[in-house]
């Protein structure tokens, strides 16, 4: 697998080399390393959920050391399962990193060639991570089964494109969600991804109008369509419903539950000698 566990003091996430090689921290938080009571222990990352916020605003100190990272160097955007996605400028430098209010109001990705940090969160829908090496330019996305029957990563490769990326060349990565092991659909939805998808190979039926649907491979579909290739594409294949001791899931606790990160970031100062280029203001 290409995604790798790591420990770094009390926390406990995933990462993966080759990205982390390319000069790209990219993460996925568990919920082990943090502070925080029940429903919500420990490292619950979202301020959305109904938890103290003084445990999440500590809960993202220690995550930000962890990149060693200034919260003024994060963006969150507001998430609201739709398929915007918008280009994060240095002025955007934190927004929702410490509070709800400032974050990017009804946007689910993030894209940007600046190195402010951007963080997304997931309990159980799907992290999209993006690498333009050509633009110098990355992204996050949370798509849960609404940003993927509509897919939202094509929106996000789209940005990237216009902004004169070229995908062929492009890195993508499913982190972990809900799996197909754990993520019963009903007809409707089932139908839905029928109208939108040539092919639905990621629907398996239960009978009786039930799926089982499979969001790391529908996401996938839409990556190789796209041209992404094959083997740039890395998927975690952990599911967040079926690892109680490690992740949060709406699905698996219902409402009151805590929240993992998702987390990108350019390392590299490079994007900081193109002046205006690195803006973002290329949308």
């Amino acid at each position: 697998m290409s995604w790798k566990w790591h420990n770094s003091g009390s926390l406990t996430y995933l990462t993966i080399p080759k990205w982390q090689d390319a000069g790209i921290d990219l993460g996925f938080s568990t919920r082990v390393g943090g502070v925080g009571l029940v429903p919500y222990d420990t490292l619950n990352l979202g301020l959305h959920v109904g938890d103290d916020s003084k445990f999440v605003i500590e809960n993202r100190k220690r995550w930000f050391d962890q990149w060693g990272v200034p919260w003024t160097r994060v963006t969150v955007g507001e998430q609201v399962h739709g398929t915007d996605v918008i280009w994060v400028k240095e002025n955007d430098g934190g927004r929702g990193a410490n509070e709800m209010e400032t974050a990017i109001p009804a946007v689910d990705g993030l894209i940007t060639q600046t190195t402010i940090g951007l963080m997304a969160f997931f309990a159980d829908c799907v992290p999209l991570f993006f690498y333009y090496p050509d633009l110098e330019a990355v992204g996050i996305v949370h798509a849960g089964w609404k940003g993927t029957v509509n897919k939202i990563g094509l929106k996000a490769m789209e940005g990237f494109e216009k902004a004169g990326g070229r995908t062929e060349n492009a890195w993508v990565a499913i982190g972990p969600s809900i799996g197909p092991c754990c993520y019963s659909i009903d007809e409707r939805v089932a139908e839905w991804f029928r109208s939108n998808f040539n092919k639905t190979p990621f629907l398996r039926s239960q009978g009786e109008g039930h799926y089982l649907l499979d969001l790391w491979e529908a996401n996938r579909s839409i990556f190789l369509e796209k041209g992404i290739r094959p083997e740039n594409i890395d998927i975690a294949e952990i599911c967040t419903a079926d690892n109680p001791e490690w992740f949060f899931s709406h699905r698996r606790d219902g409402a009151r539950t805590g929240r993992m990160a998702g987390w990108i970031r350019m390392r590299s100062t490079r994007c900081d000698a193109r002046g205006t280029k690195g803006t973002g203001d290329t949308e």
